[in-house]
């Protein structure tokens, strides 16, 4: 199977790197609203959202997947605007992790959003070989 493009490779890593700022931010969230829902399960989600997309987008080229992500971060944005006072009530390190994950993920949508990115999910993972061509 052909390599993935290196934009994919990066969005993958950033992906990885979301789930562990999310992650993070768990027991800081916890700290300020104990009543909520469990920590465990706070956690579960918080690493099975970005696992989830990281999965069907970077390893099995899904295009809906890749679309549903981007428009679920493009919303993201004005959603932590609509809702700074809940960003900023758990601390300043809260609020450092939370605009940290919301950088890593508009940083990749601008990765899925480039060319070989894109030509690589609409090929469904598979980038052909033209090295017969010229070869």
């Amino acid at each position: 199977m052909p390599s993935r493009p290196t934009s994919i490779r990066i969005f993958g890593a950033l992906m990885l790197v979301q789930g562990l700022t999310a992650l993070a931010t768990v027991p800081l969230t916890y700290a300020q609203e104990p009543g909520s829902l469990p920590m465990v399960l706070m956690a579960m989600y918080a690493i099975g959202y970005y696992l989830c997309f990281w999965f069907m987008i970077a390893r099995r080229a899904n295009a809906i997947a890749l679309w549903f992500y981007v428009g679920l971060s493009l919303l993201d944005l004005p959603m932590t605007i609509v809702f700074w006072e809940e960003y900023t009530a758990p601390g300043t390190l809260h609020l450092a992790l939370s605009l940290a994950n919301l950088a890593l993920e508009l940083a990749s949508v601008a990765l899925l959003l480039c060319t070989d990115a894109r030509t690589w999910v609409h090929a469904r993972g598979q980038v052909p070989d033209h090295r017969d061509i010229f070869g």
